[in-house]
């Protein structure tokens, strides 16, 4: 499928679910946090970020994505996602994302959800995640008018092995405008294993030379490990039906990994992994 072809699809999409959400006659409340907060919804939308950078991973050159998105929230919290990543840098489409998940809040304070997602990369991909074909995770938060406190447990499943990822956030939520704007930095810590990491070596060997054998090009990958620490703030605007979000982050990585690679002549060679800070934006744009 051409890219210009899949954007014709999006379009349709989203003028079609965009038509049926006006005909309802749906009234915003500016009362309430989110006037869909208990309310079915289609949800129709595009996503960009300027880099795919993983747990403070990336590949050397930067990865962008343009991603259109159609998705069902149901009253309950249960919801469904499609996720298409075009990748512009490359000329193809990189990624389709099918995700579901559910997201309860259990009185005033405390927040929990649980989700999962499965990947279908491109061959050609150079994605620092392209060997992972899914995953499950759980976050729960504590939500009060001071520090608010997250923590999230993911299985993710490669190829033959499966990582396990703790997040641990801090932030705060400054709701301005009657609920409108919100404003929320935080911090956060990611700890854990780097199968994935390994896996993309791997792939890139056997890319270039299929004769290559498999072999753990990651030291002690199954180690679990700081991986990075994230600085971000959320901006998320409402104006009626639309959703606006814009997130800048911060990452700096940790734990520089033993990297074992053929040398000349097919020697292997062993280097550490060189670490750098990145910078990166994403933004987001949805109807509900």
């Amino acid at each position: 499928m051409s890219v210009r072809i899949f954007y014709a699809i999006f379009l349709v999409l989203f003028c079609k679910c965009s038509y049926a959400q006006t005909t309802k006659g749906t009234k915003t409340n500016t009362d309430v946090d989110d006037p869909y907060e208990k309310k079915s919804y289609f949800i129709v939308g595009l996503n960009y970020v300027s880099d795919n950078v993983y747990l403070g991973r990336k590949d050397s050159a930067a990865l962008p994505y343009i991603s259109p998105f159609i998705g069902y929230h149901f009253r309950n919290g249960i919801y469904g996602k499609a996720i298409v990543s075009d990748a512009p840098a490359k000329g193809y489409i990189d990624l389709l994302t099918f995700e579901a998940g559910w997201d309860h809040s259990f009185g005033e304070h405390f927040n929990m959800g649980v989700c999962g997602d499965k990947f279908f990369y491109n061959k050609k991909s150079n994605s620092i995640r392209s060997q992972t074909k899914g995953g499950i995770g759980a976050t729960a938060q504590f939500t009060n008018d001071w520090i608010e406190p997250q923590i999230g447990w993911d299985f993710n499943f490669n190829k033959s092995t499966t990582d396990y990822v703790l997040n641990i956030e801090l932030d705060h939520d400054f709701d301005l405008k009657k609920h409108i704007l919100h404003i929320v930095p935080s911090v956060s810590m990611n700890y854990g294993t780097r199968h994935f990491f390994d896996d993309y070596f791997i792939s890139r060997l056997q890319k270039k030379d299929k004769t290559q054998a498999a072999y753990n090009a990651v030291a002690n990958a199954n180690e679990f490990v700081p991986l990075d620490y994230e600085i971000k703030t959320k901006f998320t605007y409402r104006v009626t039906k639309w959703l606006f979000t814009l997130t800048p982050v911060y990452s700096i990585p940790e734990s520089p990994a033993s990297i074992t690679l053929p040398g000349k002549n097919k020697k292997k060679t062993t280097q550490t992994e060189k670490l750098s800070n990145s910078f990166f934006v994403e933004l987001d744009i949805c109807h509900r």
